[in-house]
């Protein structure tokens, strides 16, 4: 499987898993009976959740106590295998039993809306939003594998900028050269700033607050961009913020931007280009 074939994968989990995070009355169980179908019915992530849970003997009622007269309880174990395949063998026997509904199982539980679809996607958040983020960090580890193993046949890859507009350069040695004008070529690093600026409400695990300052940094370095006249100490002050930025969460950067078009490079390079740029 290709990185495209990856990536037309995860986005077509995300969309059903979305689908029945955000289930109503009327179409909970035809959401989750299409998720069960996709997730099965696909060799890669059938093979992650198998590979995840093999051997682990747990019983999903001890998980999810439905058996009980009064409300029912939910106590996830602390071990992430038996947690998973309770959260699976749920699904199938919410999927399986015909006597059994997503409403049905929703309303065991004590909630505190009194609106079914609430409590409905709160239950589901509840009983299957674990599943759903294994299988989503997993197809995005798939993509990191895909790419470095892509970056070690391919051999390195050189970036070499040329600093004035009539320069040339040339470099010996295997790999890929790539060459770039940096001197005056604004329009580029304004697009890569854009794309950069749509990616950040995907990015998972790093608090708002992170996400606003470097949003802020990025959108001074685009106005000071676009100005007759850019401000290179301007530029500089907002690069320190994205350069910690991008040191302090490169980790979940790799991991949450591996499933879009954002990759860790297009940082990296804007960093590089706006250097070149103030120098």
């Amino acid at each position: 499987m290709n990185r495209l074939e990856l990536r037309k994968l995860s986005l077509e989990f995300r969309r059903l898993s979305s689908n029945l995070l955000n289930s109503t009355d009327d179409t909970a169980d035809i959401n989750l009976s299409r998720f069960l179908k996709f997730i099965d019915g696909n060799e890669l992530i059938s093979g992650l959740i198998k590979d995840k849970i093999l051997g682990v003997d747990y019983d999903f009622k001890k998980c999810f106590e439905i058996g009980c007269s009064g409300w029912a309880d939910f106590n996830p174990p602390e071990d992430e295998e038996c947690h998973i395949k309770a959260l699976y063998d749920y699904l199938l026997f919410i999927n399986n039993d015909d006597k059994v509904s997503v409403r049905g199982q929703a309303m065991r539980y004590c909630w505190s809306s009194r609106k079914i679809n609430d409590n409905i996607q709160s239950f589901l958040d509840m009983a299957f939003k674990p599943l759903i983020d294994f299988i989503n960090d997993q197809l995005s580890m798939e993509m990191i594998v895909y790419d470095e193993e892509t970056k070690t046949m391919s051999g390195n890859t050189y970036i070499q900028n040329i600093e004035t507009v009539n320069g040339s350069a040339s470099q010996q040695n295997s790999g890929v050269i790539n060459t770039c004008n940096t001197t005056n070529d604004t329009s580029s690093m304004i697009t890569l700033i854009e794309k950069l600026l749509a990616s950040l409400p995907e990015i998972q695990g790093v608090d708002l607050q992170e996400i606003e300052n470097v949003k802020d940094d990025l959108e001074m370095v685009q106005e000071q961009l676009k100005s007759a006249v850019p401000k290179k100490n301007r530029i500089g002050k907002a690069l320190v913020g994205i350069k910690k930025f991008a040191g302090d969460f490169s980790m979940k950067l790799a991991v949450t931007l591996a499933a879009g078009a954002v990759t860790k490079t297009d940082w990296s390079l804007l960093l590089q280009q706006l250097e070149n740029f103030i120098k």
